[in-house]
């Protein structure tokens, strides 16, 4: 599956590389999604960039993912000099590609910093440049207030406020369980 370059692997993949350097680790995880719950059962490791970066050792992650579980990408990188840096990253509540454009107005310019995936049932991005805790969290309040009263929720409130409480953002890459129709495939 990550062979194929459609798979989001690729684009964190040089996000990681174009700051392999000065990134001490990459965290991901194992988790089971529990429906309507604020439990987050995850098996969170890490790893280092030069691993990360080996296609062989991402795979045998996939491979090794107990059974019942999926993993899943975290946006937290641990840097060289302690600081955590994130990737930016949104879940959207849509399946419809012409909901994505209606964040453009809230998020701005940054919007055209991610790149975006079909994920099954609605869509992830992902973005490019590296932002600190402080944006990452003003980023994550500007996700939930896209969400306008009355109307359909464009971003996911429930993954929102799972993410604020874990402090990172983290999306699903693999599909083993029967909650998720596919594995997360690039869109443009």
């Amino acid at each position: 599956m990550l062979r194929v370059e459609d798979h989001p692997y690729w684009h964190v993949r040089s996000v990681i590389a174009a700051n392999q350097s000065v990134i001490k680790f990459v965290e991901l995880s194992y988790y089971t999604y529990v429906a309507r719950s604020i439990f987050d059962d995850r098996q969170i490791f890490s790893m280092s960039p030069a691993h990360f970066l080996d296609l062989d050792a991402i795979e045998n992650v996939f491979r090794r993912c107990p059974r019942g579980m999926e993993v899943a990408v975290h946006s937290k990188l641990v840097m060289m000099s302690g600081e955590v840096l994130h990737i930016p990253m949104i879940d959207m509540s849509t399946g419809s590609v012409a909901q994505l454009y209606k964040l453009e107005p809230i998020i701005g310019q940054k919007f055209f910093d991610f790149i975006w995936y079909k994920s099954g049932r609605s869509y992830h991005g992902y973005g490019k440049t590296l932002i600190n805790e402080r944006t990452w969290c003003a980023f994550m309040g500007e996700l939930l207030l896209a969400n306008q009263i009355g109307m359909p929720h464009m971003v996911d409130p429930r993954w929102i406020g799972h993410r604020l409480i874990s402090g990172y953002s983290a999306l699903r890459w693999s599909r083993n369980t029967q909650q998720y129709l596919d594995f997360p495939r690039k869109l443009y």
